[in-house]
């Protein structure tokens, strides 16, 4: 090689090296300014990120809570309706998980809630022993129907109908004190089918005066409801499926 084509490599790769370290030079200041862009939309995103926790972190949240109250709610309501079928020996002719899918369909059609309807009505009524079948089916109804009615809580409402149909003469009395009425001709024939042990009949007349008397306010107080009190039972309602 040359002196000459030495001399020229040497001043083409200086050209090449300063043109490298120029074009270097010129790309880190590029990835700096990236950099900051990065930061600048990284501040951004986090601002973005904590206004997304503050809106929907807490209401789920909220929804969690409400999860383990309800479910904590239906684990006792459970327990005592079958403590009642244990100490009653489901005389009630209903199953643990039938009590429960007839008292979710009747939360669905009235102000109360399903284990509410559990502790209060279907744990109550499941203590008459007389009470069973398609009887103790109207018995929970006329139940939700009396307490909307009268404003009352559902144990009492519960226990009077339960009385009355467990013992239909003492129970009529009883309903009587209460301001439900009975016509003369409707004691005389329940008192004569006690006398011939027809209850079912018995029972079929004060369930069917109670109905007419009473039946479709649960349905109808939950209808006229305001938005947010059936919205309340619905987010219950599906904090305790969660639950």
């Amino acid at each position: 090689m040359t002196t000459a084509t030495v001399g020229a490599l040497r001043v083409v790769l200086g050209l090449d090296s300063a043109a490298f370290t120029e074009g270097l030079s010129a790309a880190q200041k590029q990835l700096r300014g990236v950099g900051r862009q990065m930061q600048s939309f990284g501040a951004s995103m986090a601002g973005v990120g904590a206004g997304l926790s503050a809106a929907v972190t807490a209401p789920l949240l909220g929804l969690g809570v409400m999860a383990v109250a309800e479910a904590s709610e239906m684990r006792d309501a459970v327990g005592q309706v079958q403590a009642a079928l244990t100490s009653m020996g489901g005389v009630g002719g209903r199953s643990l998980e039938q009590l429960k899918t007839q008292a979710d369909a009747l939360a669905g059609a009235s102000l109360f809630e399903d284990d509410q309807i559990l502790r209060g009505v279907t744990a109550n009524l499941l203590t008459f022993g007389n009470v069973a079948g398609q009887s103790f089916d109207r018995a929970q109804q006329a139940a939700l129907d009396l307490a909307t009615r009268m404003n009352m809580d559902l144990q009492p409402a519960t226990l009077l109908v339960g009385k009355a149909l467990n013992d239909p003469i003492k129970g009529m009395a009883a309903l009587g004190r209460a301001g439900i009425q009975f016509s003369e001709d409707q004691k005389v024939a329940i008192a004569s089918m006690v006398r011939m042990r027809d209850l079912d009949g018995a029972q079929s007349i004060i369930l069917g005066e109670l109905e007419r008397q009473f039946g479709g306010s649960a349905a109808a107080a939950r209808a006229a409801a305001n938005p947010m009190e059936r919205m309340r039972l619905a987010l219950a309602a599906m904090a305790g499926d969660i639950g």
